[in-house]
C-alpha cells in the first residue's frame, strides 16, 4: 500500500501525540518541521526529507509555515529504513523518486518504492536531532531550556535545582542524552534559531534571544552544527524543475 497528500500546516501548527499504521516520508518544500518522540526530537528543514516508521507514538510541530509532500508506506515496504525517526539530505534519484512516487500514488511501480527506501538507506543523515533524558527532574529542566533558549545559568545552578552534585547532574544528563549538557544545549539553541531563520527573524535578534552576547559566536555555533551560517541557512535554493522528470514513466 501505498498513498500521498499534501503536507501543508499553518504557522503555529502542532498535532497531538498519535500513530500511522504506515511509515511516513515527509519531503519539507518550505518551512522546518520537527518531528518529537518520546526519546527526543527530529529536525525536518526545507529540501530534506523525514522520516517517521509505523507504530511510533509521536507528535509533529512547527513555528513557521509548512508545505511539502507525504508518502506513507506500509510496513512491508519499509524494512530498509531506521526504526526510529530520521532525516535525509536526498540526492537527486531520491528526490526524482519521491515525486514521482507521489504523482502515481496508489498506481506507483513497486520497484521505485524499493529504489527510493534503499537510497534513503544509503543517503547522508543530518543529525539534527535533539535527545530528551528520561530522569524526570532533568526531563524538567530539558523542557524548560527548550521554552528559554536564551536561560544562561551555569550547569551549577541546573545541578541544585535537580538536586545533584554538578558531576552526577553531568554524568546523568550524558547517560540519558549521550550528549554533554553544554552541547545539548547549544544544540537546542540552534535548533530554536533554525526555526527564527524560517520566520525570517534577523540574526543580530536571534543571536540575542538564544543568550549569546556576541553575534559573531552565534554564528560560528551555529556553523559547527549545521556547517552553513544563518545567512547561508536562510537561502532558499529550489531544486531544478527537471528533477521531476528525471524518471521515464
Amino acid at each position: 500500500m501505498l498513498t500521498s497528500e499534501p503536507l501543508r500546516h499553518p504557522t503555529g501548527y502542532r498535532t497531538d501525540w498519535h500513530v500511522h499504521s504506515t511509515g511516513q516520508l515527509c519531503r519539507i518544500t518550505s518551512g522546518l518541521l520537527i518531528i518529537e518522540s518520546g526519546k527526543g526530537r527530529w529536525v525536518v528543514p526545507r529540501e530534506h526529507i523525514g522520516w517517521i516508521p509505523a507504530e511510533l507514538r509521536h507528535a509533529a510541530l512547527s513555528e513557521s509555515a509548512i508545505e511539502g509532500q507525504s508518502l506513507y508506506l506500509d510496513s512491508s515496504l519499509c524494512t530498509a529504513l531506521p526504526d526510529q525517526p530520521s532525516v535525509f539530505e536526498p540526492e537527486m534519484l531520491s528526490e526524482a523518486l519521491f515525486m514521482r512516487l507521489c504523482q502515481a500514488s496508489g498506481k506507483a511501480d513497486m520497484r521505485w518504492v524499493s529504489l527510493l527506501t534503499d537510497e534513503l538507506a544509503h543517503a547522508k543523515q543530518d543529525l539534527y536531532r535533539l535527545p530528551m533524558p528520561a530522569h524526570p527532574r532533568l526531563l524538567k529542566i530539558a523542557r524548560t531550556l527548550l521554552n528559554a533558549v536564551d536561560d544562561v545559568q551555569s550547569v551549577e545552578a541546573y545541578a541544585r535545582q535537580c538536586g545533584m552534585s554538578v558531576r552526577t547532574f553531568n554524568r546523568q544528563f550524558k547517560a540519558g542524552t549521550g550528549m554533554n549538557f553544554v552541547n545539548w544545549r547549544q544544540l537546542a539553541r540552534v535548533i530554536r534559531a533554525m526555526e527564527w531563520l524560517e520566520e525570517g527573524k534577523p540574526v543580530g535578534w536571534i543571536a540575542l534571544s538564544c543568550g549569546y552576547n556576541s553575534v559573531s559566536a552565534f554564528i560560528e555555533v551555529f556553523r559547527t552544527y549545521t556547517g552553513k551560517t544563518p545567512g547561508q541557512w536562510g537561502v532558499t535554493t529550489t531544486p531544478s524543475a527537471q528533477t521531476s522528470r528525471a524518471l521515464p514513466r
